[in-house]
């Protein structure tokens, strides 16, 4: 068994410890405990989602699920006073029933409708001054976009109000780092290595998901491990879990580019990253076996055109510019496609 708790790795836990993000959190926290706010803003999978939930809060919410004023306020009821009726109310009914001490996490807040927000971030910044102990943090992809939403400085001003938290991209070092961290929190000892954490590391920081792709993949791929009867996760079996196209997408390259494809799908089925004097070793071997005119003059066109295709990759913030890899398919997938067919 690969997988000690796999619910450690759905997207819905939120672990103790926020890893590479303890100054963010400090931050975050102070924001909050001084001013009852704080806006965090960053990419997807920065991480602000998970930094706002381990926060003891009481509420938490949807923006984009629940698009206007109202609707964000008869869900802050429901999870605040669960036996209130809202029915029939109007909104600023519903404001003056917001009762007690309460921490109200907004995400993705602007999801809510452009003839809402002003009203909304307005209202709930000036909640203090009607005696409401309502503290908030409001979770944007861009602060910048948000103020353009809002479009009026003064409430942005009192909504904000200097209490923002930047969560930047995450390096590969940091992702490997927080990857161990789950890994630790989640798999039995030995089922994975240093080099198979990298990948992952690397398959993440070129994805829009970032630190939840790398997550999603590290979870798929101890699932498809013990599903092979894997003692440890495989490199193959993270390509497999990557996997995004058909293997129907190689049928538009043509015989040239499918004869490096399948030297780099050799040459890499044991190893992450392979150079392109291993390429080349492997794809004279293949010529000769599938009686084939070798044109080692143009590897490296072929190989820039199947980078262009994303059917390959170069290695990321690598030392050597000639270290390439499969992530989309597994190797043994492209062998088997094209093996068959050389060798007819």
């Amino acid at each position: 068994m690969i997988l000690r708790d796999k619910g450690k790795l759905d997207i819905s836990y939120i672990p103790p410890e926020a890893p590479c993000r303890e100054r963010e959190k400090e931050k975050l926290v102070s924001f909050v405990h001084s001013g009852g706010h704080a806006v965090l803003s960053g990419d997807i999978g920065t991480g602000k989602t998970l930094l706002a939930k381990q926060q003891n809060h009481d509420v938490y919410i949807n923006c984009y699920s629940h698009k206007s004023e109202y609707k964000i306020l008869e869900e802050i009821l429901r999870q605040t006073r669960p036996t209130f009726s809202t029915a029939g109310l109007a909104p600023q009914r519903l404001w003056r029933e917001l009762q007690g001490d309460h921490l109200i996490i907004l995400d993705e807040i602007d999801g809510i409708i452009p003839e809402d927000i002003q009203h909304f971030t307005y209202t709930l910044s000036r909640q203090p001054e009607i005696s409401q102990r309502i503290k908030y943090i409001a979770i944007t992809r861009s602060y910048g976009s948000l103020k353009a939403l809002i479009h009026d400085p003064a409430i942005v001003s009192t909504f904000a109000e200097k209490a923002v938290v930047q969560l930047e991209h995450y390096s590969i070092s940091q992702i490997i780092e927080i990857l161990e961290y789950r890994a630790k929190d989640s798999l039995h000892s030995g089922t994975y290595s240093p080099e198979i954490l990298e990948f992952i590391a690397h398959i993440a920081r070129l994805s829009l998901g970032h630190m939840r792709t790398g997550i999603d993949i590290l979870r798929n791929s101890a699932i498809i491990a013990e599903r092979h009867d894997h003692d440890i996760i495989e490199l193959e079996d993270i390509r497999e879990a990557n996997q995004e196209g058909w293997i129907s997408d190689l049928e538009r390259i043509d015989e040239s580019q499918a004869l490096i494809l399948l030297s780099v799908a050799f040459a890499c089925r044991k190893k992450t990253y392979v150079t392109y004097e291993e390429i080349q070793e492997k794809y004279l071997m293949l010529c000769e076996g599938y009686n084939r005119k070798p044109q080692e003059k143009t590897i490296a066109g072929h190989l820039e055109r199947l980078l262009n295709q994303e059917f390959i990759y170069k290695k990321p913030g690598g030392m050597d510019p000639w270290e390439y890899t499969i992530l989309d398919y597994p190797a043994y997938l492209i062998i088997e496609k094209f093996e068959t067919q050389f060798i007819n």
